[in-house]
């Protein structure tokens, strides 16, 4: 009888860590996709909203805004901790954040310092990094069968 109730303890807490694990997937897959559809907005926005600070400077602060809402949103990825199955996507991801926040950074500097052009932001690589993480889209959705 022994047996039996530890065979059964030991099928329970095996049948628990698969049953997280999928559980972990399925949370990384939604933040991770919420994160894809941030940036994708962000990029969509960022010439609209460099060159409008180029024009009004009143409009700079609504710039600089959006880039720290940007940045504390790649850092909050970037803390995920990836379920085993998407390690390799999480490293992908990792790699592309760092130079956006590199190009982010950049140009955080730049607003600060009120030096040189505003519009020469949006020559940054932000755009280009972001829009190369869209192609990590279709990885992330094989993650979710």
């Amino acid at each position: 009888m022994k047996n039996i109730i530890i065979a059964f303890s030991f099928l329970m807490l095996t049948g628990c860590g698969i049953l997280e694990e999928a559980n972990n997937s399925l949370t990384y897959v939604e933040e991770m996709t919420e994160y894809l559809n941030e940036a994708e907005q962000f990029t969509n926005d960022f010439q609209g909203l460099v060159e409008d600070a180029a024009a009004d400077p009143s409009a700079i602060d609504t710039l600089e805004s959006r880039l720290k809402e940007m940045k504390t949103e790649i850092q909050e990825i970037n803390d995920l901790t990836p379920p085993q199955l998407a390690d390799n996507l999480h490293q992908q991801v990792l790699e592309y954040n760092g130079r956006a926040l590199e190009g982010i950074d950049r140009a955080l500097v730049e607003i600060d310092k009120g030096e040189g052009q505003i519009s020469e932001l949006k020559d940054l690589e932000i755009v280009n990094t972001f829009n190369q993480l869209q192609d990590l889209k279709s990885n992330l959705e094989s993650l979710k069968q």
